[in-house]
């Protein structure tokens, strides 16, 4: 290969897979060599750590190759913040998350990529493996989600899945999460990544707004492995109850998303009422915060309502 062609590739390179990480010492570099076990598609890797406390960096900085690229935040972002800079120092047109507690399985990245080769496809997925052997039952995660849509075929319209799952309330993850998915980068800029007020369902809505937006490919194969430890993200949101607003700010966003259709509106809006009468029971039951909490509901169909008209405005801009 050229000097000039290798460099193009360095700075362009098919897919960019990017780990964020936070003191995950003990997982990266399983992580890492099933990335670089990866071939049949030029990519680059970024890890982004998110100020650690751990050897996990200096772990990924012995591993990585020429023109991969290893940032330290300076200060902790947070897990959706750490994502999207992630997003934004991507070079790749198509960008694969692997969580560094999660790993590939060969071919992950070739048989992903060439969905891609459809400029209509902006998402790509496939099952994955779980592995979650120390979780309790109540907070373990399904292993085959897909399995829920009722027509799921190699190519779909996006639109069509969320409705899919809208007929179900679309407060559960029927794609998977990050590691198992591929998308193209710029349509992840053009909806503004991650949003910061949504925790547990944070990929659902992520997931939403590409899908919305494009086609949808879908690869019959396990492509990598998802562990659940009780050290997760999404575990430690289900015991501290962060994520309590996740499903009504999903509604009300595709009530007002200008690329949601007809029939996902209907959905939203029919579901909205029924969440938020079930939050109230389940606060009024349970807690925590029971009366701040209460407060937050009474207020929820203007405020909910006005926050995610403020976000459409701002995914309007140029």
């Amino acid at each position: 290969m050229a000097a000039d062609d290798a460099d193009d590739l360095a700075l362009n390179p098919t897919v960019s897979v990017c780990v964020p990480t936070r003191n995950n010492g003990a997982t990266i570099a399983r992580c890492l060599r099933s990335i670089l076990d990866q071939d049949g598609v030029d990519f680059e890797i970024v890890v982004v750590d998110d100020d650690s406390s751990d050897n996990g960096a200096a772990i990924a900085a012995m591993m990585l190759r020429p023109g991969d690229r290893l940032i330290r935040n300076d200060s902790r972002l947070g897990l959706n913040a750490n994502h999207n800079k992630c997003i934004e120092l991507a070079r790749g047109a198509r960008i694969q998350f692997v969580h560094a507690d999660d790993w590939l399985l060969p071919g992950a990245l070739q048989q992903l990529a060439p969905c891609f080769d459809n400029p209509a496809v902006g998402l790509a997925f496939a099952p994955r493996r779980v592995v979650q052997d120390d979780i309790p039952w109540r907070l373990r995660t399904l292993s085959k989600p897909h399995r829920f849509f009722p027509a799921l075929g190699e190519h779909n319209e996006g639109s069509s899945l969320v409705a899919q799952m809208m007929w179900m309330g679309g407060g559960s993850n029927w794609i998977g999460e990050p590691t198992s998915v591929m998308f193209r980068r710029q349509l992840a800029l053009a909806v503004g990544g991650l949003r910061n007020d949504i925790y547990q369902l944070v990929d659902v809505d992520f997931w939403f707004r590409l899908m919305l937006r494009s086609a949808v490919c879908f690869v019959p194969r396990e492509l990598s492995v998802r562990t659940q430890s009780t050290g997760t993200e999404s575990v430690r949101n289900a015991k501290t109850g962060r994520s309590w607003l996740d499903h009504l700010r999903i509604l009300t966003w595709l009530m007002v998303d200008p690329a949601s259709t007809r029939r996902i509106r209907v959905f939203a809006a029919a579901w909205w009422p029924l969440v938020w009468l079930g939050l109230h029971l389940q606060v009024a039951l349970s807690g925590p915060q029971r009366w701040s909490r209460l407060k937050t509901l009474a207020q929820a169909p203007v405020q909910e309502l006005a926050h995610a008209r403020r976000l459409a405005v701002r995914l309007s801009r140029p």
